[in-house]
């Protein structure tokens, strides 16, 4: 799919699912993809940082997860979306009683109409117990006119599309999902600066895999969301954050990231 300082927790506390608690705007649930790196994978649990499982990647190596539907991926690989595999995984999930904070219904990338079609006629293929999970991924051609009916029936939006469509759009998408008590992720979001617009935008969860592909990348990115990090089972401070960050972004920029 498309891309308060930071204490160690207890695994109790890792279980915490973001839709435990609905009160919006107070922090951002951040995930990256999955690792096979012992160390990593600890150092991430204990930053309270998620991981984007893909399709076909199940089971998820640390927690909270949530279950991506890879359709980016086939996109960027010329294949087809492979629907068997999709439905696999999410039964997968429910004969071991597993639970992601959400999954990510098929869509095609910058698809418009096409790929809201698709997401809401896959969408019946959900376990009845997983369909209180699921996102909608908004795309390149979509109008709120055309999302906002089924906003209701769904636990959130996902904002995907092109950079330049979700850079301008994703604010719009944020503030749909919360007037609805839903919530709002945008996904590909792995320098420090889509960190922040990301933040300012409204986005209550993001995810990136830039940060697993080099130190170069991850450190910035820790850097960049430790400030805006959601604590794992309770909600942060907004007006805390925002202050950070602002600091934080000076910081940042003055090392020279100036790249969305």
């Amino acid at each position: 799919m498309q891309e308060a300082n930071c204490t160690a927790r207890s695994p109790t506390q890792l279980e915490y699912s973001i839709h435990d608690d609905l009160r919006l705007g107070v922090g951002v649930n951040i995930y990256v993809g999955q690792t096979r790196s012992a160390a990593l994978i600890a150092r991430l649990a204990a930053l309270g940082i998620g991981e984007c499982t893909n399709r076909g990647q199940l089971p998820p190596r640390r927690r909270p997860f949530f279950v991506d539907n890879a359709a980016f991926a086939d996109f960027k690989a010329k294949r087809p979306f492979n629907f068997v595999r999709w439905t696999r995984d999410l039964s997968w999930m429910v004969q071991r009683d597993i639970v992601p904070d959400f999954i990510v219904l098929p869509d095609r990338v910058a698809g418009g109409i096409d790929s809201l079609n698709l997401s809401l006629d896959w969408r019946v293929m959900v376990p009845p117990e997983l369909d209180d999970r699921c996102y909608l991924v908004v795309q390149d051609g979509m109008r709120i006119a055309d999302v906002e009916p089924f906003v209701a029936e769904l636990a959130g939006l996902f904002v995907g599309g092109t950079l330049p469509w979700k850079l301008e759009t994703g604010a719009a998408w944020a503030e749909l999902a919360h007037r609805h008590g839903r919530k709002c992720h945008i996904g590909r979001v792995g320098t420090p600066r889509r960190v922040r617009w990301a933040f300012e935008s409204g986005a209550d969860s993001i995810d990136s895999s830039l940060p697993l592909r080099n130190a170069v990348h991850l450190e910035p990115f820790l850097d960049a969301v430790e400030p805006i990090l959601r604590p794992p089972g309770r909600a942060g401070d907004f007006g805390r954050a925002r202050a950070i960050l602002s600091v934080h972004s000076v910081r940042t920029m003055r090392r020279g990231v100036k790249r969305l």
